[in-house]
């Protein structure tokens, strides 16, 4: 009997530097579980593409030209609830958490964090659990305020 296959994480960044783009995907390569889906740089189609490649997680940065980014996770929430979002961004704070987890973020990864992090956000954010990075909770003082109050 053959074990079942898993099938594989379909990730979508949204990000509007190309270069961190590509060393996500370049990051993301071996990963076998993982399938890169590709990198839009606003998030003024997230919706569009959403519908259309049925990611399981989307890398969504924060600070980027165009639409807002939080508006665009929280109608990504309400049309496609089946997609998990990760924020990741070099900015962090309680503020820009709070609002992330709002919007209806899984998780929140600082782009400092370690290669390592970023895989297991996506593994554990697809499994189902809603994740903070070490940067982020360093950040944040070790404060998980709010969070069991979200059914967090």
């Amino acid at each position: 009997m053959k074990a079942a296959e898993t099938k594989p994480i379909k990730v979508l960044c949204v990000d509007d530097d190309d270069l961190l783009a590509t060393s996500v995907r370049f990051i993301l390569k071996p990963a076998k579980t993982i399938q890169w889906l590709g990198q839009l740089r606003n998030a003024e189609r997230l919706i569009e593409t959403a519908r259309e490649t049925c990611p399981d997680i989307v890398l969504l940065d924060i600070y980027m030209p165009g639409k807002d980014p939080f508006q665009a996770l929280s109608e990504l929430s309400e049309v496609c609830p089946e997609t998990r979002a990760i924020m990741f961004s070099g900015y962090v704070s309680q503020r820009l958490v709070d609002r992330a987890i709002e919007a209806g973020a899984w998780g929140y990864v600082s782009k400092h964090d370690a290669d390592t992090t970023l895989i297991s956000a996506i593994r554990r954010v697809a499994g189902g659990e809603f994740v903070l990075g070490p940067d982020v909770r360093q950040e944040l003082g070790g404060n998980d305020r709010g969070m069991a109050d979200r059914g967090i």
